[in-house]
């Protein structure tokens, strides 16, 4: 390993944004010494496996424009963080997982122009009301439940019963706030979560996005363009 590459390592670890810090590193583990005599193969490894959900992958703020040019950059400057984060605490941390999820959510809600499902009601949304067998199928058991539950976030979870199960996951009740699942902090932290429990990065990893749409859409709605940001992914990613 070149002097370069570790310190490329490092400062992807240094700098990441998965919430970890890394102030003082002193004993490598308890069988070795301090850590500034060790080579750098074993630190590597020894931090790795001390800290697994490090994000070896993190989207730049140029990387995220040309993906979806349409985000104004003030929006940029305000989810790029949130997005960081929420990738790297969910695994969606190579460039191949990064360019499928981003693509998916650039579809989805327009360039992250919208964060809430735009409320008609439409007559499908109307299903989401009792006692329809959509509305069973979503959780909805109280009047008022469709457009208290309707979709949110960049990857669009709709229902009582997926509020639960992600603000649960994530330790937020969204049941008694659901608007907390369209602010940033909690919106793509809900949306990864979604990805890495329905096993889209494992889909990332073997290359079949039309998988990956009907997971998350229940179809292949919307797949040409779809297809085109993730095209564009791929090459701002180099994926």
């Amino acid at each position: 390993m070149t002097e370069e590459q570790a310190k490329a390592i490092a400062e992807k670890l240094f700098t990441t944004s998965s919430g970890l810090e890394a102030t003082k590193l002193i004993q490598a583990d308890e069988n070795s010494g301090p850590i500034d005599e060790l080579d750098i193969d074993t630190v590597i490894k020894l931090i790795e496996e001390a800290l697994p959900e490090v994000s070896a992958f993190v989207v730049t703020d140029d990387q995220l424009k040309a993906i979806m040019p349409h985000l104004p950059a003030e929006k940029r400057t305000e989810y790029l963080p949130h997005i960081v984060k929420a990738m790297a605490d969910h695994a969606v941390n190579t460039a191949k997982r990064a360019a499928a999820y981003l693509a998916q959510i650039a579809h989805e809600s327009a360039e992250l122009k919208y964060m809430a499902e735009i409320w008609g009601p439409t007559d499908q949304q109307k299903k989401y009301e009792p006692h329809t067998e959509l509305s069973k199928t979503l959780g909805n058991t109280e009047t008022g439940d469709g457009f208290k539950y309707r979709g949110r976030g960049p990857i669009q979870i709709t229902g009582r019963d997926n509020y639960k199960k992600y603000g649960d996951a994530l330790g937020v009740d969204f049941i008694a706030n659901p608007d907390l699942a369209e602010q940033a902090e909690h919106a793509f932290q809900v949306s990864c979560a979604f990805w890495k429990s329905h096993g889209l990065n494992e889909l990332a990893d073997a290359g079949d996005f039309k998988a990956i749409t009907h997971k998350i859409n229940g179809g292949l709605t919307g797949l040409a363009d779809r297809e085109k940001y993730f095209e564009t992914a791929r090459k701002a990613l180099g994926a």
